[in-house]
């Protein structure tokens, strides 16, 4: 009897110890991910690392990682910060990593706070590699993405090809102080203002479409004669497309990314034009390279993402490629 009675108290505490367990594993929150084989696996273990996942931009880029962990037999784990502009939380994810000791970090960083905690992987010799977002870090093992000065030359130039010399425009920024931000703004206004164009307004919505919405409508009561919009993302441009529609006003509107969105609004004749990224593509290479790195093979210092300008006669075939992508 004593027997069965102890063969049924470990049965419990087994259980009770695998629960346990499991609750432990499954607690990192609802913003982050892991895919690929478990320890000891032999396989590359490289880490991807993103600022936000609240926006179709952020999951593209989740898209290509994942697809690089299967494409290149890695041991691969995502994880995210809920929104881009809660960049302690970004923080707070790389310490918790730091750890659980990568070979690789891939890293879509939010702003130069980030820098000392990615240090501390370059003490451990682990490779850091940016995408998207560059940092003035010499640590880093390469950047990979767009050269946003460059994006906003572009998108500078497209929108002055709609406007006349002495016509005034609206800037709608993203998060203060991100380098993202800083250097699309300064590629339009250096641009347009060798155009002849005037700068009325330049006002930061976070990269956040309702915040763009109402800098938006508080740009345009107080500068009735704005003849064009620049957005420093796709979210805002759909933003300020809500508020120059609620006034009956047929602006000019470019944005930065290439969301569906987007897209769909520049094929219906609603935003003009945005200028294509490569989400999908900066995380798949940021995998592949970290692979490289892992082996030691050589990586190049910075890898520039194509960038190109959409408009109404492009929109719905880039639409269609875009929605393949995210299985819709």
């Amino acid at each position: 009897m004593m027997k069965k009675r102890l063969t049924a108290i470990l049965a419990v505490f087994l259980t009770i110890t695998l629960l346990i367990g499991c609750s432990q594993e499954s607690g990192s929150g609802a913003s982050s991910t892991e895919s690929g084989a478990g320890n000891g696996s032999g396989k590359p273990k490289v880490a991807v690392v993103l600022k936000g996942i609240d926006q179709e931009y952020f999951k593209l880029a989740e898209k290509g990682a994942k697809q690089a962990f299967k494409d290149l037999n890695v041991e691969g784990t995502f994880l995210a910060a809920p929104t881009q502009t809660e960049s302690e939380k970004l923080i707070n994810i790389l310490e918790d990593l730091l750890n659980k000791d990568p070979d690789a970090l891939v890293v879509m960083p939010s702003t130069e706070a980030a820098v000392p905690v990615l240090e501390r992987y370059k003490q451990k010799n682990t490779p850091v590699l940016l995408i998207d977002t560059d940092l003035d870090w010499e640590g880093k093992t390469t950047y990979i993405g767009t050269d946003n000065y460059t994006a906003g030359q572009e998108a500078g130039k497209f929108l002055a090809s709609k406007l006349s010399k002495g016509d005034k425009i609206a800037i709608l920024e993203g998060v203060s102080g991100t380098e993202v931000s800083e250097e699309r703004v300064r590629g339009v206004k250096d641009v347009v203002k060798a155009a002849g164009i005037k700068i009325a307004a330049s006002q930061a919505a976070d990269f956040d479409r309702v915040k763009a919405v109402t800098a938006m409508e508080n740009i345009l009561t107080a500068n009735a004669d704005i003849k064009g919009i620049f957005a420093a993302n796709d979210a805002m441009a759909m933003g300020a497309l809500k508020a120059a529609n609620s006034r009956n006003r047929d602006l000019p509107i470019v944005g930065i990314d290439g969301t569906t969105d987007a897209l769909s609004s520049i094929a219906e004749g609603g935003v003009t034009a945005t200028v294509e990224q490569q989400p999908y593509d900066m995380a798949y290479k940021g995998v592949e390279n970290a692979v490289k790195a892992i082996k030691g093979e050589k990586v190049e210092k910075k890898i520039d993402s194509k960038i190109g300008i959409i408009t109404k006669e492009t929109a719905a075939e880039k639409l269609k490629e875009v929605k393949e992508i995210l299985n819709r």
